[in-house]
């Protein structure tokens, strides 16, 4: 084998060594979301997270952010909360979870913080609760 072939060989072996090491990192970040979040569990969410009341509203807007479309987004966004379809509130609140759905990072949880939203149900984004 010549020296160049050699170095060929020992580059590709690099770039595989690094992409099973970017899978594995990937995978376990994903692992580390959903390792606390259990039907059950009593969480916190994130101050000024958005609490949709509709889950296919809660997918369109997980999209739109995916998308990167900044404008798109906003608009939506906007929409949603001036329709009350779904609502953002400004401290850390209490939730206890119904239900989560790994694969597209959604929890449906009750409101479980003392006030007139005690009890009522919603759907977040899995990011918005505190880990």
């Amino acid at each position: 084998m010549s020296v160049s072939t050699l170095t060929l060989v020992l580059s590709r072996r690099k770039i595989l060594s690094a992409l099973v090491s970017l899978s594995v990192l990937a995978g376990s970040t994903i692992g580390c979301l959903a390792a606390g979040i259990e039907k059950g569990a009593v969480m916190e969410v994130k101050p000024n997270s958005i609490w949709f009341q509709d889950r296919a509203q809660l997918t369109h807007w997980q999209s739109l952010k995916k998308s990167r479309r900044r404008a798109a987004l906003a608009s939506y966004q906007e929409k949603v909360l001036r329709s009350r379809d779904a609502w953002q509130f400004l401290n850390q609140l209490t939730v206890s979870v119904l239900g989560y759905e790994p694969a597209a990072e959604q929890v449906n949880v009750e409101m479980k913080t003392e006030g007139r939203m005690l009890g009522t149900k919603w759907w977040l984004d899995a990011h918005a609760l505190v880990q």
